[in-house]
């Protein structure tokens, strides 16, 4: 790997600001996909911006009619929700079954639905399930969101903040 900087903000608007200043900066929730492609060279971000401290995009919580999950909750954390078993069993479900123990304590739902893999769980059940990624700048619908295989409708600086699903 490169040599790197490592910031560790306590909120989103902090990992925001880190952001915009640091050239290359790249975003590390679980780090499935970003630490295995760093160590094959094929990326090196100058700064690496660890949102595991942010308190702000944690949680899982019903709020009205939506069933609303921070981006840093884990697979692990989705599948134990007593409010995701109960609104949306299949996405518990699915949540449990995503690889291994360890991925399923260390992989956040953001991370997975911010790099779109084509393998992974989540990006086809919030299609499914009419789902709203928000972000520190906007909302869109799932559908607005993935716009191809490994891509999004992310911008420069722009952070998955919560995902939100009707109930």
């Amino acid at each position: 790997m490169y040599a790197f900087t490592y910031h560790r903000p306590t909120s989103a608007r902090q990992a925001a600001g880190l952001l915009a200043k640091k050239e290359d900066a790249k975003l590390l929730a679980g780090g499935h996909t970003l630490l295995p492609t760093m160590k094959q060279r094929l990326a090196a971000p100058s700064a690496l911006v660890d949102l595991s401290s942010c308190a702000d995009l944690k949680g899982i919580a019903r709020k009205g009619r939506n069933l609303v999950i921070g981006a840093m909750a884990t697979h692990a954390e989705v599948a134990a929700s007593p409010e995701v078993q109960e609104a949306i069993p299949a996405l518990a479900f699915l949540a449990s079954h995503i690889g291994d123990p360890h991925v399923r304590h260390r992989g956040t739902i953001g991370g997975s639905v911010a790099n779109n893999d084509p393998a992974a769980d989540y990006p086809a059940a919030l299609l499914a399930l009419g789902a709203t990624v928000v972000t520190n700048q906007r909302k869109l619908t799932a559908a607005e969101f993935f716009t191809g295989l490994y891509e999004t409708a992310l911008e420069e600086g722009e952070i998955i903040t919560k995902v939100s699903f009707p109930v």
